[in-house]
């Protein structure tokens, strides 16, 4: 969907900003309790007379899954409508949602002398006092609140005009036990940071943890947005990649976060590629035993991997990511905006880990990606906004059934563990990531064929779509020696020997098998060569 929705209280303009977002937007306007008293061929009050309110509930909701069937509609919809959680919930599906309030004085004014409001009969200061009660904690989670107080509607209109996507959202919740969020897929999602930093009632000086290249290019725009919303919020630079991840820029994380004052009612913002997410998370995870952050990832492979899941960490001079910890974020936000000033070579190393979403756990999604590659290489937007919200997805169930990796989870490394044995042979950093992992996704198949009888057509299948994409044009310069002897350091390893996730067929794989040594070196001559 792609609809904006307006919800809020009866009185608080939704029938009067609607129709002027709508022509500003060149979209229709759908009044939903128009539409209800058509399909009726009654108005509304003589529905609740005939009815009752569980009788004008069930037309509402037949009437809101028809409007929002449509396509690029601004629809009002009436204020009880998102009290129902399936009401909300289709509200929310591929929507921008804009709830409108007013103060209850206001309201009262602009409703005075109404009759053709039931609900509000025959007291409406005091229903109005009780119906808000019951409603404005839905209202407060939409996308963006707006008073419309002492402001012209067209203004309103004209100033939501400009702060919305042309474009639809996704949205994928994360059902994490004790630590449900969800990752909102998008253009022009600024404004929900703020919301959401309202939501959670973060208290004192909001601390953005990010990278020089990052904040030179996005970093004003973000804290202008945080600032218009009434969010007092400080900039604190880390390294660019790998180097980020160390004890010392930890410790600097931690003297930025005291020197603002954020206590446990604050927030941090990891703003930035995986590496700003993993040392901003595990400060997060670590200051004050714990405090809330919100991961907005700039790059394709953070949106689709690092970002999900929790896991944080740094580096240390004994291994990579030894000293961490798994804390979820409270909201994460993939602004495909960011992805406009990603060099093409990082969004293509990337999309390995797309690919291996599909790969392990959706036939559907794989065949999707090959039928769509060439406008996936073409960044064509819809096609981009579907993969990563489809990679997400895949990512978040995995998540949500194994946080802490003790069993199913464990699928997420299909071709990691020659990916890392790559990335420490070849010395961290001369290797991008996901350009390792399409070699590792490469062995992983053809010992998948060797070691499970795997059927060869599902490991070239794979194979196909990773050279389609340019993953597989330059073969790594490493010896099969040294990447057995890199391997022996995976952290999943048991006893020196690696622990394998292995395809059984597209969409399906084994996690946790132990494979012949001989059977692993030959995978690796055939693929890597010696």
């Amino acid at each position: 969907m792609n609809n904006v929705v307006l919800v809020g209280f009866m009185g608080s303009g939704k029938s009067t900003v609607g129709p002027i977002l709508a022509r500003l937007r060149n979209r229709p306007f759908v009044d939903l309790d128009d539409e209800i008293a058509q399909e009726a061929h009654r108005p509304i009050p003589r529905i609740f007379a005939e009815e009752g309110e569980e009788g004008f509930r069930r037309r509402e909701s037949r009437a809101l899954e028809r409007a929002l069937g449509r396509e690029d509609c601004v629809v009002a919809v009436g204020g009880g409508a998102p009290k129902n959680d399936d009401n909300w919930e289709r509200i929310r599906s591929g929507n921008w949602v804009v709830a409108l309030t007013a103060e209850p004085a206001e309201l009262a004014r602009r409703l005075s002398g109404s009759t053709e409001r039931p609900l509000l009969q025959p007291d409406p200061p005091s229903a109005i006092a009780s119906l808000l009660r019951e409603r404005l904690h839905r209202y407060l989670e939409a996308d963006l609140v707006v008073s419309t107080d002492d402001v012209a509607p067209e203004l309103i209109a004209r100033r939501l005009n400009d702060r919305l996507a042309s474009r639809g959202i996704e949205r994928v919740r994360i059902e994490v036990p004790g630590s449900p969020h969800e990752a909102t897929v998008g253009t022009r999602l600024r404004p929900l940071i703020a919301s959401t930093l309202d939501r959670l009632a973060v208290s004192g000086t909001v601390v953005i943890v990010s990278d020089p290249i990052v904040v030179e290019a996005h970093g004003a725009t973000l804290l202008d947005e945080l600032s218009s919303a009434g969010i007092n919020a400080r900039l604190h630079r880390v390294p660019v990649g790998e180097p980020a991840k160390s004890l010392d820029v930890l410790a600097g994380i931690y003297e930025a976060l005291a020197a603002a004052g954020v206590d446990r009612a604050g927030a941090l913002i990891a703003f930035g590629g995986g590496a700003v997410g993993d040392v901003a998370g595990f400060a997060a995870a670590t200051w004050m035993r714990g405090i809330r952050y919100i991961q907005v990832p700039t790059t394709l492979l953070a949106m689709v991997d690092s970002s999900i899941g929790g896991k944080t960490a740094i580096n240390l001079p004994a291994g990579k990511n030894l000293a961490g910890a798994v804390h979820q974020p409270s909201a994460i936000f993939c602004d495909l905006d960011y992805l406009a000033t990603l060099p093409d070579d990082e969004y293509r190393a990337a999309l390995a880990e797309v690919f291996k979403a599909g790969v392990i756990a959706d036939r559907a999604f794989f065949d999707w990606l090959t039928t769509n590659l060439a406008a996936l290489l073409g960044r064509e937007p819809t096609v981009v906004l579907q993969a990563v919200a489809r990679a997400i997805r895949i990512k978040a169930a995995v998540v949500a059934s194994d946080p802490y990796e003790t069993g199913p989870r464990a699928i997420l490394n299909y071709g990691h563990t020659v990916a890392h044995a790559l990335e420490r042979a070849a010395g961290y950093g001369q290797l991008r990531h996901g350009e390792a992992v399409a070699w590792g996704m490469t062995v992983a198949a053809r010992l998948s064929v060797l070691a499970m009888n795997c059927p060869a057509s599902a490991a070239e299948a794979q194979d196909e779509l990773l050279r389609a994409s340019g993953l597989l044009a330059t073969r790594p310069t490493i010896r099969s020696a040294d990447l057995v002897e890199a391997m022996r350091h995976d952290k999943k390893s048991r006893d020196g020997s690696p622990r394998w996730v292995l395809l059984r067929e597209i969409g399906s794989v084994d996690y946790g098998r132990s494979v012949a040594p001989s059977t692993v070196e030959a995978a690796l001559a055939e693929v890597m060569g010696g």
